[in-house]
């Protein structure tokens, strides 16, 4: 076979865009269906590259000489496509692709079918499929807005099934978006995340030794819980922050709980101002999703990409239903995040005045409150009531000091008088002993420690929810899986948007420029300030420590 010169190989090709021809010197570039046999095609071209349509002798001349030089070598730019050819193929393309829809909607069919027969013989069977159904047709529209629904989902504490699990709808939708998550997580990148699991790591692999030591399948179920709303809410987080869905995350979480709380102000008005209470939501647990909604619409930071109405609109509705639920300690722990935030990021202090002027009768009144209340009902009180709870779990943990009785232990028959202790330590003690209770401390000092190494643009919002949660465990039932997801994927939220300042910073083009977030810097509903900024601060990565301005970022995030 003869060797075909380069100069020789030419080929006119028809661009779609624009309907014309151009002489291309080379066919690798060209799909072949629209490569045209130079003989039939070949013009005098214009410096534009078009055609005018017409051949003179000395070009057929030449392409006769090319066509033959062509013809024993059978390259491929050698077979014509003629117009027949064209048709065929096109023929054979549209009749592939008719084929597979054909497929695809016998699929559906099929499916559909089967749903609606389940649902007509079990009802819960049917709408679990229907359940799985939307769950794939998500994953494959979307796959991070499953990740993204957690948020908002963790609003939702009904129960999924049966009593053994003791799993709600949000464990449900954390775990599944903490599944999708772990295939979006770049790990280099995340430094301020593995420091932040590397607590959650320790803790987990402490309480193995007492899901040894008692191996009954509460302990076995509440071990594999935590992974998924400790862990799992992490990476949703900083998943949902380095994809650029925190607005939209937000703002579902946020139009969610203005939904409930609107339904709990309703509630309250027909029980004649009692604490609005209904079916699995009890006034501790509107409030614990109250004070968050509040702090995160009074907080609002320009990452958060949130408009100052759309904020003030949640805030004050959210707060609303904070005072239906007449939940106390939820009151009591909004009016302390909002000192704190104020005392670690000066910029927000003009703008949380008139909420601290507000705390001041509200903390009054709470003062009566809790004074009538243990003066009217001296023994049924909930202060009463909590010490009586906590006195019954210091008496288990007394029985198996070392490593507890399990967790959950108040499910076993021997403990059905015991109920869950109102306090995360006591809790702790009774049921993983003083070897998990030293392993929950060390958890506690990592993640907080963690939070606090953030710049305060980015850290304060995250620092303080979990800093709350944490306090609310002292005072109500810390070990539930729907009041802690959402503090935490909250956290998660911060150190996913500092890793990528931190990446932005590095120099890497990673997803501090895919994620499309706005600058960050003071809130958005935020003047400028008047601090000067203070003394840098450090923080430590893989390279070594490096100064960085805790109060703002040496880069807006994105240039």
């Amino acid at each position: 076979m003869t060797r075909v010169p380069r100069t020789s190989r030419r080929t006119v090709a028809a661009r779609p865009d624009d309907g014309r021809f151009r002489l291309c010197p080379s066919v690798d570039t060209v799909p072949p269906e629209l490569e045209i046999e130079l003989p039939r095609a070949i013009a005098q071209c214009r410096p534009g590259g078009t055609v005018n349509g017409t051949l003179d002798a000395r070009s057929r001349r030449n392409a006769e000489a090319d066509d033959r030089e062509r013809a024993p070598t059978m390259s491929r730019i050698s077979l014509a496509y003629t117009t027949r050819d064209l048709d065929g193929r096109s023929f054979r393309y549209r009749a592939e692709w008719l084929a597979a829809g054909a497929g695809l909607w016998a699929t559906v069919v099929v499916v559909a079918a089967a749903v609606g027969f389940a649902t007509a013989g079990h009802a819960v069977i049917g709408l679990a499929l229907g359940g799985v159904v939307l769950a794939f047709g998500i994953f494959v529209a979307d796959p991070l807005l499953l990740v993204v629904l957690a948020l908002p989902g963790s609003l939702l504490v009904q129960r999924v099934g049966g009593s053994g699990t003791n799993l709600s709808a949000a464990d449900l939708l954390v775990f599944v978006g903490a599944v999708v998550a772990l295939f979006h997580v770049r790990w280099k990148e995340a430094t301020y995340l593995r420091q932040f699991l590397m607590g959650i790591v320790w803790f987990q692999a402490v309480l193995i030794l007492v899901v040894l030591a008692h191996p009954f399948r509460d302990n076995i179920i509440e071990w594999l819980h935590r992974w998924s709303y400790l862990a799992g809410s992490v990476l949703v987080g900083w998943v949902i922050a380095t994809n650029g869905r925190t607005k939209q995350a937000l703002r579902l979480f946020l139009a969610g709980s203005s939904i409930l709380a609107v339904i709990t102000m309703e509630h309250a008005v027909t029980l004649h101002f009692q604490p609005a209470q209904w079916g699995v939501y009890q006034k501790n647990g509107i409030g614990a999703i109250m004070w968050v909604a509040v702090f995160v619409a009074q907080i609002n930071p320009s990452w958060a990409g949130i408009g100052r109405t759309e904020a003030r609109v949640n805030k004050y509705l959210c707060i609303g239903g904070l005072l239906a639920s007449q939940s106390r300690q939820s009151i009591i722990l909004l009016i302390l995040a909002i000192a704190l935030s104020i005392f670690l990021n000066p910029d927000l202090r003009r703008r949380s005045r008139l909420m601290m002027l507000g705390a001041i009768p509200v903390a009054v009144v709470l003062y009566y409150s809790f004074s009538i209340n243990a003066r009217n009902n001296p023994h049924f009180n909930s202060v009463a009531v909590r010490v009586d709870q906590l006195g019954a779990a210091m008496h288990v943990f007394r029985l198996s000091p070392l490593l507890g009785e399990g967790m959950r232990f108040y499910n076993l028959p021997q403990f059905l008088s015991v109920t869950a202790p109102p306090n995360v330590f006591i809790d702790n003690l009774a049921s993983t002993g003083i070897v998990g209770s030293l392993a929950f401390l060390f958890m506690v000092f990592v993640t907080m420690r963690t939070m606090f190494r953030l710049p305060y643009a980015y850290g304060t919002l995250g620092l303080v929810v979990l800093g709350g949660h944490y306090v609310d465990g002292l005072f109500d039932i810390f070990w539930i899986g729907a009041s802690s997801i959402g503090p935490i994927i909250i956290a998660g939220l911060s150190l996913g948007v500092a890793d990528m300042h931190r990446s932005t910073v590095a120099g890497h083009p990673g997803p501090a420029v895919l994620g499309g977030l706005p600058p960050p810097g003071p809130p958005a509903s935020a003047g400028p300030s008047r601090r000067r900024p203070g003394p840098p601060g450090r923080v430590t990565g893989p390279a070594g420590a490096r100064p960085v301005d805790r109060r703002a970022p040496s880069r807006p995030l994105g240039q």
